[in-house]
């Protein structure tokens, strides 16, 4: 197991780093001035830590830690020069009668807590959201510290499934990692005893979001010298993604709880999950504010759309019916019969015309003769 002090930690980076944000870890004492004021030194939460294990108040019922872990799927990203695992949502803890769901874990070289002013070879933070969408409303990170030791153990079996895969440069879009059928994030805990510090802190790294508690497992897990020099080269030589540990506010309590396996009392079922998440409130009300605000931000271009789709029907109903027209010669037809009530209209006006004039000349009228309508020569019939 390879622990070592606080005084052999270097702050200095070769790796030339591209990110996503305004800051790096080589530049932490420049965060609260680039637009991340929660990262001050003296903020009302804070993280890192050290666990001083002579400092500590005892809160075994208190303290109450539940998993129902299954196995998940994994996806890989390099932010900000932090190696990023997500997972499917698969995972839940329980901590002091509320739910939480494992959504990410990150990878950090060397630890960023201490025990004893001690270092670790590495620190993975497993993100428990209170919600099962973002960041934005906190949770609980359960830390894991690990140092050299067995190449053998579930930790290792878990590791190896995608270091190999992770990105060695920025690389914020997810990438689909093949893992085993069996691959779970529990197989990270330890073996001996599930007994684990806690205190109410802070993201170790911008925004600094102050809504996040800290598990720090009490035992070391042994991780493979190779896993360790694979982190190396990721991050770059001399480079560790960490920020320093900070000084623990006065009013901050360090408890501990010594149980030696997760809480039984609490319900962690499957039936107590889903009565505590209501996933169809949840996603009806998720899909409404989505709908709601996608039709506000694209009303204009719905109307243009609907325009469109109405001037292209009556222009194909147009083409349509011109169509009709001249395959069936109807507008010939239509031009010969107006044509013959014409004529007919004429010639019985003509025949009325001479009627009265042989009336005025001679006393009496003469009769009108038909007309045969359907006779284009307009033949008299006798």
């Amino acid at each position: 197991m390879s622990v070592f002090s606080a005084s052999d930690l270097g702050a200095s980076s070769s790796k030339n780093v591209t990110v996503s944000g305004s800051w790096a870890f080589d530049r932490n004492d420049e965060w609260d001035n680039s637009g991340y004021p929660l990262c001050v030194d003296n903020a009302k939460r804070i993280s890192p830590l050290n666990i001083d294990t002579d400092n500590l108040s005892i809160c075994s019922v208190f303290c109450r830690l539940s998993v129902n872990y299954k196995p998940t799927s994994c996806n890989v990203s390099m932010v900000n020069n932090i190696p990023t695992v997500t997972f499917s949502p698969t995972c839940t803890i329980k901590f002091n009668n509320d739910f939480f769901f494992l959504r990410k874990m990150t990878i950090h070289y060397t630890s960023m807590h201490t025990i004893n002013d001690g270092y670790s070879d590495l620190e993975i933070m497993l993100y428990h959201n209170r919600s099962v969408l973002n960041d934005n409303d906190g949770g609980v990170i359960i830390s894991i510290l690990l140092s050299s030791g067995s190449d053998h153990g579930s930790a290792n079996e878990f590791m190896n499934e995608f270091i190999n895969k992770l990105p060695a440069n920025e690389k914020t879009i997810e990438s689909d990692v093949a893992v085993s059928d069996t691959w779970c994030p529990d197989q990270l805990f330890p073996k001996s005893s599930k007994s684990f510090y806690y205190y109410d802190g802070a993201l170790p790294y911008p925004p600094c979001s102050q809504n996040w508690t800290f598990i720090i497992f009490e035992e070391i897990v042994n991780i493979s010298q190779n896993i360790i020099d694979t982190m190396k080269i990721i991050l770059g030589v001399n480079t560790k993604n960490i920020r320093p540990v900070q000084r623990k506010p006065a009013d901050v309590v360090i408890f501990y709880n010594s149980n030696k396996q997760f809480d039984g009392v609490q319900d962690i079922s499957d039936a107590a999950i889903e009565e505590a998440v209501s996933p169809v409130d949840t996603t009806s009300k998720v899909l409404t504010d989505s709908s709601e605000t996608w039709l506000k931000r694209n009303i204009y271009g719905i109307k243009g759309i609907l325009i469109a789709v109405i001037l292209i029907l009556m222009i194909y109903v147009a083409i349509k019916f011109a169509k009709v027209i001249v395959q069936n010669d109807l507008l010939n037809s239509f031009i010969l019969r107006q044509l013959k009530k014409k004529q007919h209209s004429q010639f019985v006006e003509q025949q009325q015309a001479a009627a009265a004039q042989q009336a005025q000349e001679y006393g009496n009228t003469a009769p009108i003769e038909n007309i045969n309508v359907n006779n284009n020569n307009n033949t008299k019939t006798k």
